[in-house]
């Protein structure tokens, strides 16, 4: 009822005086202030359902009372004709179901007619699904804070359109970002070491000046003239960024930005192609292979990699490997003048975003339930299956599913009625490399790291594609880890670099990322409940490779020398695997990246959001436009206006 009444209040507060005499709008003051009162009083009465479908009216101006939500004339000559309320179901309380359901709750077309329902598998705390952070109390030092998924904030500016999109402000949710400069260090095998990502102007006000002269220097010890082969890829990149990100991700036509794209992408005999392998790009550009892994490792975020593959069709470009317009990704986190271009972190977590989200949501009227379990997607509405393994069906005008698409369609969309959860996904599709994730509460503090690092193999050609097999061949044994010196690139988050409420006082909070293979789909297990197939696929991942992993990891984090005795210092351990994805998350393959972006899944041709069944729509990492929060929170955007029009 208070929702309700608050609804009444802002439809209200949006009228505006119209031109009549004043003594027609002193009569309309008092009326709307006659109906507000009513709407009041009903909502303190206890039988509020025998007044739902009151209509009032007089001679001139006419209010209805529908549902508790008091329309004004105005808003009523607007609103499409309807008679009965709408539901819609959100599946999956992740960013993408949490952003579509704050848009479609506030729309000013469907809003005061629409019921809005987010159902979420996990409990609150686990609100933003992989965008999250969890906890870990030690004894004796405090509390550590860690990442469920993402760590770094691109694209600032799409988390606040949402609220902007809302009628609401960002801040007033509590979410704060911090520019993290420079964005990244890069330690490579030898111990050469270096930091990228140096905003022209900088949002801490703090001079790196000397940091980002230093790193030029030693781009210049890579090979000759190096920082200005640097500048000339971030300019050609910027033109793919500012091309790209428009027409291409956010489906907005943008023709101003072609000219630069086309020059680029034409100069010096079509040096800079971008459909070309990525790595034909950086041979023309770069002789250093250590300078083409700095200008390529983000092709690992979108499930690629750089190098051609000649045992494929242009060069791999269609599966797995990375065209060049990718180095748009480079230019995102790195190019220190675009305007859309910086790293971010969000401080306390992203955790706060997600709660942010919810409370946004929560605001807009929409109603969040937790611990629902869905077990089938219907035209009529869903299954869900509660803590309590309780049945129940809600009915829905609308879906939209928010569980990743390839477990989605393998698991839930079908026609028959409730069935025990199962796990099984859609292996017809490319994915994005699995991952292994060390979270280590430390009790001393990291200086040698910055928020960002990535730790990267460029000694020679062979050693470096070899650091990229994972992504390439997808085969449980590659990596080996078998010995301590083989090729593998890995990430490393240090929260507290920018927010010291990461850890406690004199300590630190570290998450490791290691490429590794996906779970390798079992038919076997795919009939099983899914509790025994969780079981089985955990067993992909044995505690024997997580130690050889781990052991490797620590061996090359020891050329920083204040990390030489690590181990030593690691006071409690998480370890995230694939089947810990999988079980937590339901994401196909157990993979948190989603599915690859070769032209096969990229734009056009990665699956679309309207699903076969023409009541439901997909949103999330594996749909348009892909994955990563901010481009998440872009294909929500869309699948909320394709909602709105169904709705209508």
């Amino acid at each position: 009822n208070k929702s309700r009444l608050r609804d009444s209040i802002r439809l209200l507060r949006r009228r505006r005086p119209s031109l009549d005499s004043s003594f027609s709008m002193n009569r309309k003051t008092n009326l709307e202030r006659g109906w507000l009162f009513i709407c009041v009083m009903m909502m303190m009465m206890p039988d509020v359902n025998s007044f739902m479908n009151l209509r009032l009216r007089d001679t001139k101006h006419h209010h209805r009372i529908r549902q508790g939500v008091l329309i004004s004339p105005d808003e009523l000559e607007k609103m499409p004709a309807q008679t009965e309320g709408s539901t819609v179901v959100v599946v999956g309380a992740g960013v993408g179901g949490l952003a579509s359901a704050c848009r479609i709750a506030s729309s000013d077309e469907i809003r005061p007619y629409t019921k809005v329902i987010v159902l979420e598998k996990n409990p609150r705390e686990m609100v933003g699904g992989r965008c999250g952070s969890f906890y870990r109390d030690v004894k004796g030092f405090g509390s550590f804070r860690h990442e469920r998924g993402p760590s770094l904030l691109l694209l600032k500016d799409v988390y606040l359109e949402l609220f902007d999109d809302c009628n609401r402000r960002a801040e007033d949710f509590g979410l704060e970002m911090k520019s993290c400069e420079p964005a990244y260090q890069v330690v490579f095998e030898d111990g050469d070491a270096l930091f990228l990502g140096f905003p022209a102007v900088s949002e801490t006000g703090e001079s790196l000046k000397s940091a980002e002269q230093e790193s030029r220097q030693k781009m210049n010890l890579f090979e000759i003239d190096g920082a200005k082969k640097w500048d000339e890829y971030m300019q050609s990149t910027e033109a793919f960024l500012d091309c790209g990100l428009p027409n291409f991700i956010e489906e907005r036509l943008d023709l101003v930005s072609f000219p630069s794209f086309i020059r680029e992408a034409l100069k010096d005999g079509l040096k800079a192609w971008p459909l070309k392998p990525h790595s034909a790009v950086l041979d023309a550009t770069f002789e250093s292979e250590k300078m083409k892994a700095l200008a390529s490792f983000q092709d690992l975020y979108v499930g690629l990699e750089p190098f051609a593959n000649n045992q494929q069709i242009f060069g791999g470009v269609v599966r797995k490997t990375a065209p060049a317009v990718f180095g748009l990704l480079a230019a995102l986190e790195l190019h220190p003048t675009n305007e859309r271009a910086g790293v971010y972190a969000p401080i306390g977590g992203f955790q706060k975003v997600s709660k942010a989200f919810e409370a946004l949501a929560i605001d807009c009227g929409v109603e969040i339930m937790y611990r629902k379990t869905i077990t089938g997607i219907s035209e009529e509405g869903v299954w869900i299956t509660d803590e309590n393994e309780k049945n129940s069906f809600i009915a829905a005008d609308l879906v939209v599913c928010n569980a990743d698409l390839p477990f989605a369609t393998k698991t839930l969309m079908k026609k028959e009625g409730p069935s025990p959860p199962r796990y099984d996904w859609d292996s017809s599709f490319d994915y994005s490399s699995g991952v292994i994730a060390f979270h280590w509460s430390i009790d001393k503090k990291c200086d040698s790291l910055n928020t960002h690092n990535v730790f990267l193999i460029g000694a020679d050609r062979e050693k470096t594609e070899a650091s990229w097999g994972a992504i390439r061949l997808n085969d449980p044994t590659i990596p080996s880890f078998e010995d301590e010196q083989h090729s593998f690139n890995f990430y490393v988050h240090r929260a507290s670099c920018v927010d010291s409420t990461a850890a406690p006082e004199g300590c630190d909070a570290i998450m490791v990322l290691v490429p590794c293979c996906t779970l390798q789909r079992d038919k076997k297990l795919a009939q099983m409940s899914r509790e025994l197939a969780i079981e089985g696929y955990s067993e992909q991942f044995s505690e024997a490779f997580i130690s050889k992993v781990k052991a490797s990891v620590l061996n090359r984090l020891a050329v920083l020398s204040d990390l030489k005795d690590l181990k030593d210092h690691i006071v409690d351990e998480v370890i995230d695997t694939p089947s810990t994805y999988a079980d937590d998350y339901n994401v196909a393959a157990g993979t948190p990246f989603a599915l690859s972006h070769g032209f096969g899944q990229l734009s056009l041709t990665r699956p679309a959001h309207q699903s076969k069944l023409d009541n439901t729509l997909f949103v999330g990492a594996s749909t348009r436009p892909g994955n990563g929060v901010p481009l998440v929170l872009l294909g929500a955007k869309q699948v909320a206006q394709k909602a709105i029009i169904k709705l209508k």
